[in-house]
């Protein structure tokens, strides 16, 4: 009988890059400080109030890239322009300055609150490996209202979740180094079926189940589909993990890891993958998408 799962996500600790997904990550808390809501085009984002006399603590683990959007405050319906500058600093160490000037912006307000927004002005910057306490600082201006977010750095991938199916016959533990993943096995006829809400990539990482008969290069085929209309098929040729093994499957040996990936459109997706080839045997399932950023976007 197949187990029933509850559908869960666990966040994996994955670099990501802003030329590979550009995905950011708001930070929603600050030590010291309360957020803000700030409605963009009605949509609410997390910003902290920054003043000349109250900087900001942002604590960042690297490598990453940080970025900064900023918002000056002026008085109700003011039309002015105001000049201000937010700087980025560690350990007294400046990493980055923003030197700008903005005017009040349309379709955007603070809520619950009186004042006008000035229009966006950003700056990114990178920090390298370790763990990073940045002060941010204003001058010229009484008060700015700053949106920070993080990314890992360029060339990387994006942060992933994993899915835990909703129906999947068994799981399955890979240890590989220091990590141990969950996997989830796909036998002939005992798919795994996952619950994707969209639009993103669903990403499957697969591992052929190697008993003590098989040797060197085998291949396997998958299936993905949707109320039973084939969306992909994919076959791939492996061979046996050097490094990986199953802490809970000691009968069988894993193969390298193959990727597969589908795009998913709006709205919520179950997604059937089914082992097509061999007919006899077991594959092993991780599937995975990029971690939501809800609002992460101006």
């Amino acid at each position: 009988m197949m187990m029933r799962l509850a559908l869960a996500f666990a966040a994996l600790a994955l670099a990501a890059g802003e030329a590979a997904a550009a995905r950011w990550t708001a930070f929603e808390k600050l030590p010291g400080a309360t957020p803000v809501q700030v409605l963009v085009r009605e949509k609410p984002r997390a910003y902290f109030r920054l003043t000349p006399q109250a900087p900001l603590t942002v604590t960042v683990e690297g490598p990453a890239q940080v970025r900064l959007t900023t918002r000056v405050e002026l008085p109700p319906g003011s039309a002015r322009i105001a000049a201000y500058a937010v700087r980025a600093l560690e350990g007294g160490r400046l990493l980055e300055e923003l030197a700008t000037e903005s005017s009040a912006a349309a379709e955007v307000r603070l809520q619950g609150g009186s004042a006008a927004l000035g229009k966006s002005r950003k700056m990114t910057f990178d920090v390298p490996a370790g763990n990073h306490r940045l002060t941010l600082t204003l001058g010229g201006a009484a008060a700015a209202l700053v949106r920070v977010q993080r990314s890992a750095p360029r060339g990387g991938e994006p942060p992933m979740v994993t899915l835990t199916p909703v129906a999947a016959a068994r799981s399955v533990l890979v240890a590989e180094g220091e990590k141990t993943i969950p996997y989830y096995s796909v036998m002939p006829g005992q798919p795994v079926r996952v619950r994707v809400v969209g639009p993103t990539t669903l990403e499957v990482l697969a591992r052929l189940d190697y008993d003590a008969t098989m040797r060197g290069t085998q291949s396997y085929r998958l299936r993905f589909s949707e109320r039973k209309q084939v969306l992909s098929e994919v076959e791939f040729r492996t061979t046996k993990a050097t490094t990986a093994t199953y802490t809970n499957l000691k009968d069988r040996v894993p193969s390298k890891f193959d990727r597969a990936t589908l795009p998913v459109g709006e709205g919520t997706h179950e997604i059937t993958i089914e082992l097509v080839q061999p007919v006899r045997g077991s594959a092993e399932i991780h599937a995975r998408i990029p971690e939501p950023s809800v609002g992460n976007e101006e």
